[in-house]
């Protein structure tokens, strides 16, 4: 099979206006103001922790979303209208696309699942469970927003696909690994965990190729690289999904 094409160029938003350095976190994410009138916290090519960890981020949170698990909605952002501004102590934001993971506010990270009781939470505490299974997670933490009944929400993903300098050799020796999420299970939503076991049988090679096609094409990650993570997801879901059913009680 043909590696994955780039179709076009990338489709995102342009950042206008910078609003905050890194807060903590290796990476050296920053938060910005876009021009569709959101704000963003980025991270760049040239983060502290590896270039390959935009690429992760923006695949994770684009599959994320085709299960309807609980993501930050992902967005690519162009930074040449920022370029210059010290994200980090020593490093400055450079022209060209950047992960971007649409702002919660107000919200907290944490690295448990707690609160699961509070509004849909044992549904999208079962989508947390789903997609790092899926997608190979590792370093788990999520946000928390406190203005929406404590919802909780999957992000920072780059430590996902075996890790931040994954690669296609990587991917193929893990195609069968299991990456159950080592929290309480107690709880999670019977109808959600079956809905999301039924969503991902259902889902297409090609629905998965066309969302991984949308990177930017300078981005360090070559097209077959890419079409080993299509190979990779579209392989792994009939036994997350069989997974997923097991959690039921």
């Amino acid at each position: 099979m043909s590696p994955i094409q780039r179709v076009g160029g990338p489709v995102g938003v342009s950042a206008i206006l910078p609003i905050k350095p890194c807060i903590g976190g290796f990476s050296g994410s920053f938060l910005i103001a876009a021009d569709d009138g959101l704000r963003y916290w980025c991270k760049a090519l040239n983060n502290r922790q590896s270039p390959r960890v935009p690429v992760t981020e923006q695949i994770v949170a684009r599959l994320g979303r085709l299960i309807g698990a609980p993501v930050c909605e992902p967005q690519l952002v162009r930074l040449d209208g920022v370029a210059g501004f010290e994200f980090v102590s020593g490093r400055t934001v450079e022209p060209g696309w950047a992960h971007g993971s649409l702002a919660l506010d107000p919200a907290l990270e944490i690295r448990g699942l707690e609160n699961r009781s509070d509004d849909e939470n044992r549904i999208r505490h079962a989508g947390i469970f789903a997609l790092h299974d899926w997608l190979a997670g590792s370093d788990p933490q999520w946000l928390y927003a406190t203005a929406e009944d404590n919802a909780y929400y999957s992000h920072d993903h780059g430590f996902y696909l075996t890790g931040p300098d994954w690669t296609d050799l990587t991917l193929e020796q893990n195609v069968d690994t299991e990456f159950p999420l080592p929290m309480d299970q107690g709880g999670l939503d019977v109808d959600e965990l079956a809905r999301l076991a039924d969503r991902l049988e259902a889902l297409s090679k090609a629905s998965i190729e066309a969302e991984i096609s949308c990177l930017p094409a300078n981005w360090p990650v070559g097209e077959g690289e890419l079409q080993a993570v299509a190979d990779f997801a579209d392989h792994r879901k009939v036994s997350v999904a069989g997974r997923l059913r097991g959690l039921v009680p």
